[in-house]
């Protein structure tokens, strides 16, 4: 497979003084599974994130690719994965042997930029919903591995993943109080305030508008 390191801000995946808190939060994972949580259980998780990782009631991008580097991973753009992927995450198994990385999170190298930021977190959310605490995974040589499929994400692991993505990318908060903030400036204007929270989040267009479905329907249930 054709691989481009991808980092963020050209940092090698290395331990870091803050690292200590996202062993402890893996520690307390192990402790206690997530691989029954909810949707909602999934979105919370992001939360806590965002907390151990110092972006809580950030307004704008979280740097995604920092966060998956503190967790230990090593982040990749490939040109030729399968035409029906966007990205997959590789854990234990052969992966040290094959990407100088235990733990590896690869995107498609033709996927546009905002979209390659909501794959790495869906990947990092199996990491941390269905990897971590799960007993096969207690043998090293065991490869873990999810991919990103372009369709089919009906699955109860896949909508917890997109919940959890979305959750990291687009703070339920923060992105309620930008969407308000967009819809009184421009009007009520639906085009001008998807186009303005896609450029602020650095997300798509069609998650942007999936995210305030999302959270309408909370609201109004």
């Amino acid at each position: 497979m054709n691989i481009i390191k991808y980092e963020y801000a050209k940092t090698a995946v290395k331990k870091k003084r803050g690292n200590f808190m996202y062993e402890k939060f893996i520690d307390e994972l192990r402790n206690n599974p997530a691989s029954n949580y909810s949707i909602q259980d999934a979105e919370q998780l992001a939360d806590k994130v965002l907390d151990i990782s110092g972006y809580t009631g950030k307004v704008g991008a979280i740097p995604i690719i920092k966060i998956a580097n503190n967790f230990g991973f090593a982040t990749y753009k490939a040109k030729n994965i399968p035409s029906d992927i966007s990205g997959n995450i590789f854990v234990g198994g052969n992966t040290e042997k094959d990407y100088n990385n235990d733990k590896v999170i690869i995107v498609g190298a033709n996927e546009v930029f905002p979209h390659q930021r909501f794959i790495l977190a869906h990947e990092l959310a199996h990491y941390l919903l269905d990897y971590i605490g799960a007993d096969e995974n207690n043998n090293e040589n065991h490869a873990f591995s999810r991919a990103y499929l372009k369709i089919n994400h009906d699955s109860i692991e896949e909508k917890r993943a997109d919940r959890f993505a979305a959750e990291l990318l687009m703070p339920k908060k923060i992105f309620l109080s930008q969407y308000i903030k967009a819809m009184k400036k421009s009007n009520y204007n639906d085009d001008y305030t998807i186009t303005y929270l896609s450029e602020l989040f650095k997300v798509k267009e069609s998650c942007v508008r999936r995210r305030i479905q999302e959270i309408l329907e909370n609201i109004e249930g």
